[in-house]
């Protein structure tokens, strides 16, 4: 295996693409690459994420033409975290988008991590090169089973058709502001059919009731009917961090548990990547924390089993050895 750097500045933290933007291959277009970062100044103290909270933090996007070989980071005008486009900014979306459109992209923001602080989202339809937004979720936030509750999505949707979207969002209970982390954090399911002028709750991923943290999910569809989530847990009345996976089988309906994918580490555990192959096999892409890895692992038969580990990078330490290695994207 090789490494490449896309991007690096030894006095800026570049990190968690996972909270920027889309996985493949919602936001892939063959050898073409879409990845988004946040930069913050470096900080290398304590044993947490190495960048000074206490200073400005952006979200940058690079894009790679040859499948990874190089890169080109930009910050496109109008985005996420430009004056202008904040939370209080978001407006309805006034006429629909169409989700077929072969250079969509969506980027959605949430509260409670780098640099974020909204409820809304944008798109492109010239694969992040320009974007439109910042645009409200309608009256979703306030369906009786979100009210209250606090926006923490990152980006994760599957589209269905030119108006209709599955979005995969979570929320957290009231009161919990900055990066603080809450077990209360659950991932629920939202559905757009008129081209994301409005939204409506479908159904919870991982319900209120669960007594540990669920986040960050990773959905593939396997059939018409058929989708698998694998999500970052937490449960702070236990040792260290993993990865689960959820499926449905009547199309976001109802959920159910399935499988654990792997082990995360302490140190608040480590987000997944998952996509399906050309083979058919699926791959979970996560890092342990306690080993200092990032791991792939594959199922054959749609995410029932998996293992064992691969570890794609066995080698990094921080500046300092702090086990601060990211969150993944997969391709």
């Amino acid at each position: 295996m090789r490494h490449v750097v896309v991007t690096y500045d030894k006095t800026k933290w570049c990190a968690v693409p996972a909270n920027n933007g889309g996985n493949g291959p919602i936001w892939q277009w063959g050898n073409e690459l879409l990845v988004g970062f946040t930069q913050g100044e470096a900080f290398f103290g304590g044993n947490g994420h190495q960048v000074a909270d206490d200073r400005p933090q952006r979200s940058l996007l690079a894009r790679s033409t040859d499948g990874g070989e190089t890169w080109r980071v930009y910050d496109p005008e109008g985005y996420q975290g430009d004056v202008g486009f904040q939370a209080d900014d978001a407006v309805p979306l006034a006429r629909g988008v169409d989700f077929t459109s072969p250079g969509f992209v969506m980027r959605v923001e949430g509260h409670g991590y780098h640099g974020n602080a909204g409820q809304q989202w944008f798109y492109s339809l010239d694969k992040g090169v320009s974007w439109q937004g910042p645009y409200t979720f309608g009256a979703l936030l306030e369906h009786p089973e979100l009210a209250g509750r606090e926006h923490t999505s990152r980006t994760a949707y599957i589209v269905n058709g030119p108006g209709d979207c599955f979005v995969f969002l979570s929320v957290r209970g009231a009161g919990i502001h900055g990066h603080r982390v809450s077990t209360t954090d659950k991932v629920f399911l939202a559905r757009t059919t008129d081209g994301g002028q409005s939204f409506r709750f479908v159904s919870w991923v991982v319900p209120p009731s669960d007594p540990s943290r669920a986040v960050m999910p990773a959905p593939v569809r396997l059939s018409s009917s058929g989708i698998i989530a694998t999500i970052r847990r937490r449960n702070d009345a236990f040792v260290g961090c993993w990865i689960d996976c959820f499926h449905t089988q009547d199309n976001g309906n109802t959920w159910a548990f399935l499988s654990r994918v792997g082990e995360t580490g302490g140190h608040n555990g480590n987000p997944p990547a998952m996509i399906r192959m050309s083979d058919g096999r699926l791959c979970c892409v996560f890092g342990n924390r306690d080993r200092g890895v990032i791991i792939a692992e594959f199922s054959t038969d749609d995410g029932a089993t998996w293992g064992p580990d691969l570890v794609l990078r066995g080698d990094f330490q921080s500046i300092n050895g702090a086990r601060d290695f990211g969150y993944p994207r997969l391709f």
